[in-house]
């Protein structure tokens, strides 16, 4: 009895292990497509950023309010500064040409809403989700 107790078991756990992964999100399709990108730190509200995009296929960068984003795009990727006047979220929408080509990110420089440089980047991110 212990034998078929620890196969339903075994099969039960199987079963959700399965189940879960298939909720995973699905792949992105070849083609164009925006993404939203934010910035993640470790300090919360912040001021202003500079990040950069490496990868071919970037197309337009926009501001999502209330950051204002200033982008300099070239065929190779792009250069973005990100402010936010009052302090916050900095996020903003990336275009690409093929969804299945996210470009690399470096988070260059970052200030705090009272606009002192950070002293070390390592731990910022930059979130991008379709």
């Amino acid at each position: 009895m212990t034998r078929r107790i620890s196969s339903a078991t075994r099969l039960a756990a199987i079963t959700a292990i399965v189940s879960f992964a298939a909720c995973g999100e699905d792949p992105p399709s070849p083609g164009p497509g925006t993404l939203t990108a934010t910035l993640v730190s470790p300090n919360g509200d912040e001021g202003a950023a500079v990040v950069a995009l490496f990868g071919e296929g970037i197309e337009s960068v926009s501001a999502i309010a209330p950051t204002q984003v200033f982008p300099r795009i070239n065929d190779d990727g792009a250069r973005i500064v990100l402010v936010n006047q009052d302090g916050g979220l900095l996020e903003f929408r990336v275009a690409l040409t093929d969804m299945t080509r996210k470009p690399d990110v470096v988070v260059v420089e970052v200030a705090g809403p009272d606009d002192e440089l950070r002293s070390d980047v390592t731990a910022y991110d930059l979130e991008l989700i379709r």
